[in-house]
């Protein structure tokens, strides 16, 4: 892994950050897998996810995020984005690229971090999954461990963010299913991720 200590660096320090801004608590970290490929996904309700989901767990293990490709048009972010293992999406057609990327980390056993819902909710609305965590499963034989993130990340307010259970979508390698199919599935993965706080 490239840029190792810098990613080290940056994960220590969005810990602390997210713990000196906001009131964190995290529910069900002993269900954070520590080996084996798995696609990380929680809800998707603020910009501060990111940094939120990548300090779930003991730090030991990476997570790769795929972020909207807008963000690369700034230079810095694009030089940022890029040594934390962040990578583009091109949320508007098939982006192949990063497609391509998802499923060789998945397929190197890693963590890929990819919100169902490719775009952030707002208030109570609960926003359709997009079919792609379905995909990705189905293609590279990962796990899902779904995450819920409760609360408002304003200065020092509560937020919680739920860990559930590794669970298998039950979709075969190597079986073409249709895109409804794979829509229906990604759904049940929401309703996995909103059923948390119940589980807890």
């Amino acid at each position: 892994m490239k840029h190792k200590l810098f990613k080290k660096f940056f994960r220590g320090l969005a810990k602390v950050f997210v713990y000196v801004m906001y009131n964190m608590e995290y529910i069900g970290e002993k269900n954070f897998p520590k080996t084996g490929a798995h696609i990380i996904c929680p809800n998707h309700i603020h910009a501060m996810d990111i940094p939120a989901v990548s300090s779930i767990g003991d730090g030991k293990r990476w997570t790769y995020f795929m972020a909207k490709k807008e963000f690369f048009n700034n230079w810095f972010l694009n030089w940022f984005f890029t040594r934390l293992s962040v990578y583009p999406v091109d949320r508007e057609k098939a982006d192949i690229v990063s497609f391509r990327k998802t499923t060789r980390y998945l397929k190197d056993d890693q963590l890929v971090v990819v919100f169902p819902q490719g775009t952030r909710s707002t208030g109570d609305e609960q926003l359709p999954a997009k079919k792609g965590p379905a995909m990705f499963a189905a293609i590279t034989g990962a796990k899902i461990v779904p995450v819920f993130i409760e609360g408002k990340f304003k200065f020092r307010s509560k937020v919680k963010v739920y860990v559930g259970k590794p669970f298998d979508l039950e979709l075969k390698q190597k079986t073409k299913y249709t895109k409804q199919e794979y829509y229906d599935k990604s759904q049940e993965i929401m309703k996995v991720i909103y059923s948390l706080p119940e589980v807890y």
